[in-house]
């Protein structure tokens, strides 16, 4: 697994026990009208959320995502079996 380099601008991502993955603080599938107009990869809520709060997963292109759960900020993180990081190729 080769490291990629680090900026300023990196995002806070924590590494799991056991996968040795870096993980991004929401998951890669989590979409929102804000989503496209980022500039860089979202750190926090504000940058998915506004006024209506609403957020689909591009895979199920649904408020639940695969596991059944709402695709929400606070809710798509690595906590979730289908949780795949911004990291991931």
């Amino acid at each position: 697994m080769t490291s990629k380099p680090e900026t300023a601008t990196a995002p806070p991502v924590a590494e799991t026990p056991n996968s040795g993955l870096l993980q991004s603080p929401y998951c890669r599938e989590l979409r929102s009208k804000k989503y496209f107009f980022l500039q860089e990869m979202p750190t926090e809520a504000h940058q998915y959320l506004d006024t209506t709060g609403v957020c689909w997963c591009s895979k199920t292109m649904q408020v639940i995502g695969p596991d059944g759960e709402r695709a929400l900020p606070r809710q798509c993180n690595a906590s979730r079996p289908c949780y795949r990081s911004f990291f991931e190729e």
